[in-house]
Formats: structure tokens, sequence, C-alpha cells
């Protein structure tokens, strides 16, 4: 039971700590951002089977939100101006 809470405990955290930032600006990198969380999560909880099951459960959870949000929202992309970078809006893909 101490691995699912310490998991989704730190996945909120890293969550969190994203929201800080402009969440849709962030979104534009969410597949280094899942690794990067999830290495840092299994390197914070590496040594026991527990530690390691609570990254785990960490890394899936942020990968799922950041899917999710990525797929219903959507997200902004930089894009090269003439003087500097604008961000784009990206609508989310319809069926």
């Amino acid at each position: 039971m101490f691995y699912i809470f310490a998991g989704l405990a730190s996945a909120l955290a890293i969550l969190f700590l994203l929201a800080k930032f402009d969440f849709k600006k962030v979104l534009w990198l969410d597949i280094p951002i899942d690794i990067m969380s999830t290495i840092l999560l299994v390197a914070m909880f590496a040594g026991t089977f527990a530690g390691m099951m609570a990254a785990v459960i960490g890394g899936c959870l942020i990968s799922i939100v950041l899917f999710l949000y990525k797929r219903t929202v959507g997200y902004r992309k930089p894009r090269w101006k003439k003087y500097g970078y604008e961000w784009v809006d990206v609508t989310p893909r319809s069926r």
C-alpha cells in the first residue's frame, strides 16, 4: 500500500511543479519530460522493491496525465518568427 501512495504523491508533486509553468507550453515536450521524470523517480526510490514500484506507478501516472491532457486540451509549441519565437496553439486531433 505504501508504494501506491508514494507513487501517487510523487507523481502529483511533479505534475504540480509542471503546472507552475504554463502547462500547455510544457506539453510540446511531453515525451522528454515523461522520460526524465521517470528516471528521476527511479533514482529517488532506488534500493527497495517498494521504492521501485512507487517509481513505476508515479511514472505511469505522469505519462497517462500528460498523454490525456495533450490529446483532450491541446498544447502550445514555439514557432520561429523573423525576430524570435512565438507560441502557437495546437488543437487536439479530432477523430
